[in-house]
């Protein structure tokens, strides 16, 4: 499931590798939160004005396993840091959400 949501500030996607970016995701996904590749979803939003914190905000949401406690979620959080700091040039804030799999409903 993992959908990964990128709101950067439009200067820093000029020149952005966003295939790199993308396939550090999708490894990020795969090997430290133990998902499938189809279902990681990466969006990278367009920031016209980022008046006030990061230039660079991911929001992250997964569902919450056994597999994805604490030490798992932070070492996804250093992985994604790195790619980001790589593609952007900049250290971005992170959120990461677990959703409680009795409580998701998904299609597609």
């Amino acid at each position: 499931m993992p959908v990964i949501k990128a709101f950067v500030s439009n200067p820093l996607l000029a020149d952005a590798p966003l295939a790199a970016l993308g396939t550090a995701t999708e490894r990020a996904c795969v090997d430290l939160l133990g998902a499938q590749a189809a279902q990681v979803q990466l969006v990278v939003v367009a920031a016209h004005a980022v008046p006030r914190g990061c230039p660079v905000y991911l929001e992250v949401q997964f569902r919450r396993n056994e597999r994805r406690g604490a030490q798992v979620v932070a070492r996804f959080m250093d992985a994604m840091e790195g790619a980001l700091g790589t593609c952007f040039g900049a250290v971005p804030r992170i959120r990461c959400f677990s959703e409680d799999q009795d409580f998701l409903h998904a299609r597609n």
